[in-house]
């Protein structure tokens, strides 16, 4: 289950890295699709800026479960190891003769790989979300711009 995460996690992350690189040689395109949605007026700048925004969002949902599931799974993982060896020392938990302590070290594994999975998908999921909110930060600049003065009377 673990390895079926990190696969995610791993084309996820890759997908946005590929957005905002694709975001970024399409800046201008997007400013000029910007200033058309502002000059129809508010309400489709505002539309428009929910659009881009769930495509901005893509996975944000499934990078924070993976943040919290990925380190579960590994300790799932020694947890069960450690019952593996526990079992295979026998009732009285005696070490094997010769110091063969091949194996022992895997059964750690599974945590580290749970956190490191859980790592990336925590810088993915912050990357994202900033870069994300700092072009919403931007477009809401502009919709101030068009709103009319307050009236002080």
């Amino acid at each position: 289950m673990l390895i079926l995460l990190s696969i995610s996690v791993l084309t996820i992350s890759f997908e946005r890295i590929r957005f905002w690189v694709l975001w970024w040689r399409r800046r201008r395109v997007h400013r000029q699709d910007w200033s058309e949605a502002i000059r129809q007026g508010a309400k489709h700048a505002e539309s428009w800026m929910t659009e881009r925004d769930l495509e901005m969002r893509f996975a944000q949902s499934f990078l924070e479960a993976a943040i919290v599931i990925a380190p579960l799974l590994g300790l799932i993982g020694t947890v069960l190891g450690l019952n593996r060896l526990l079992s295979s020392m026998g009732p009285n938990l005696l070490l094997p003769e010769g110091g063969d302590f091949h194996g022992f070290g895997e059964i750690l594994l599974s945590t580290a790989m749970g956190l490191v999975v859980s790592l990336v998908a925590t810088v993915t999921w912050h990357l994202n979300n900033g870069l994300r909110q700092w072009q919403l930060a931007l477009w809401q600049k502009d919709l101030r711009r068009l709103e009319p003065p307050l009236l002080h009377t």
